[in-house]
């Protein structure tokens, strides 16, 4: 049995939907023409930008439509934030040294 969602992730469900929504908006495009051009259900469109859980697959799908996988890629990358930075900075070696084959 599924735990409840928790109450930050149901924030950023809705906060994420509105933002999608707000993209297609301004975009001019119907849910309709999103969903024709991600490959998904009109009804999809809908449930995420109303803050319903999707895949993430079908999140991606959206966002590439509306021009902001990029964005979220990098947004989701540890060494764009300073302490994702400073731990690669602790973690990864100086030099590589190359073994023989043999």
């Amino acid at each position: 049995m599924a735990t409840p969602t928790p109450v930050p992730v149901t924030r950023g469900l809705r906060t994420i939907g509105q933002n999608v929504a707000d993209q297609r908006k301004l975009m001019n495009l119907t849910a309709k023409m999103v969903a024709e051009r991600a490959g998904v259900n009109p009804q999809t469109i809908s449930k995420l930008e109303n803050g319903e859980g999707t895949t993430l697959e079908i999140a991606l799908r959206v966002l590439r439509v509306l021009g902001l996988l990029d964005a979220v890629v990098t947004a989701t990358d540890p060494f764009q934030t300073p302490r994702g930075r400073l731990m690669a900075d602790e973690k990864l070696p100086q030099r590589v040294r190359v073994r023989g084959d043999g």
